[in-house]
């Protein structure tokens, strides 16, 4: 019973610290730029709180998932008479509005850096891409792949980092794959790489079946592999969400927050002590604010990336879409949206038991 208490209060302060990071960044840009804020809140539903602040109402309320800020002029709606004085945001040029929509996911992806760095700091070593030793029953090394080869591409992907290369073995080694190495100073292109196979939850993985030398850990080192890390996660993110809506996972391999609290109680009853959990727990934040970021990029009406779409369409025809369009596509998205949201969730709950 404590494991599952302590499990729920670290996945909301997981959720509630990403969605106030996210909001926080298009706060500060919109207010940065002038425009009027109504409401600043963290979670959905009915309010439970509110501080009353110089220049807007900050909130908390009933439902820990989620956020939003209301500016002004955001939506078609009656302003209140107490902000009818502050800019509304369709007064903004173009771009402005389209660097505040942006920055939201734009600090996640910042976070996620961040706290890469502390992550690839206090570790105990940083991996290299270079082959140390082939483990028992390997694949790789019958078929070119040798100890001190430096692999620096594979599948026509560059190699930047050690979570690059795992990463893309992992995902694409369930076939053949060429790879290019750095041996004696040479490049050398190794086709038709082939690496064994591992299956979990009916999914086909490539198996990664060598070692790699550790690298010095310095601080030019963290700083490189901690924004090469970060850029391998957005990466993994992306071809990921791909890789779902191609089928290749399905549905199955798509978990909303329930999942999430689900993997967090999971990471805290297997981690060994509080410096390992803490560390399991940032390493889960990483994946879990860059997904935030990414996701909201995608152009749907009632995301971020679908309101840089209707910005974007409105540079490109030097006036707004009309109100009530813009409005009815978004109304049929978030139908949509909150119907997936409640199949998720539903999915989640019966993986539970």
């Amino acid at each position: 019973m404590l494991n599952t208490v302590i499990s729920l209060l670290v996945t909301v302060f997981v959720f509630g610290f990403l969605i106030f990071i996210h909001e926080f960044g298009h706060y500060v840009v919109a207010r940065s730029f002038g425009v009027g804020v109504i409401e600043f809140a963290i979670g959905m539903g009915p309010k439970i709180k509110t501080w009353k602040g110089k220049h807007n109402d900050f909130t908390l309320r009933a439902i820990p998932i989620g956020g939003f800020i209301n500016m002004v002029g955001e939506y078609d709606e009656e302003i209140p008479e107490e902000h009818k004085h502050k800019t509304p945001l369709n007064t903004k040029p173009v771009w402005q509005r389209i660097l505040i929509v942006l920055a939201g996911p734009f600090m996640n992806i910042l976070l996620a850096y961040i706290v890469m760095i502390a992550l690839v700091a206090t570790g105990n070593a940083i991996g290299s891409t270079v082959v140390g030793e082939f483990t028992e029953n390997s694949v790789s090394n019958r078929h070119g792949l040798q100890v001190n080869d430096e692999i620096i591409e594979v599948n026509g992907k560059t190699i930047r980092c050690y979570t690059d290369m795992s990463y893309k073995i992992v995902s694409d080694g369930i076939e053949p794959v060429d790879i290019v190495v750095l041996r004696n100073g040479e490049e050398v292109l190794l086709n038709d790489v082939s690496f064994g196979k591992e299956t979990d939850r009916g999914i086909e993985y490539g198996n990664l079946d060598f070692l790699v030398y550790p690298k010095e850990k310095t601080v030019g080192n963290v700083l490189y592999e901690s924004f090469w890390q970060s850029c391998a996660t957005v990466y993994m993110t992306v071809d990921s969400i791909i890789d779902t809506f191609s089928g290749r996972y399905g549905m199955e391999a798509v978990g909303g927050p329930i999942a999430v609290g689900g993997e967090i109680s999971n990471t805290i009853e297997q981690s060994a002590g509080f410096v390992e959990t803490v560390q399991n727990i940032a390493t889960l934040l990483v994946f879990i604010s860059v997904s935030l970021g990414v996701c909201n990029l995608l152009p749907l009406p009632v995301l971020d990336g679908g309101r840089f779409v209707f910005y974007l369409l409105e540079a490109v025809r030097r006036k707004p879409l009309d109100p009530k369009i813009e409005q009815t596509i978004s109304a049929i998205f978030t139908v949509l949206l909150f119907g997936l949201m409640i199949f998720i969730a539903f999915k989640d709950l019966a993986g539970l038991f």
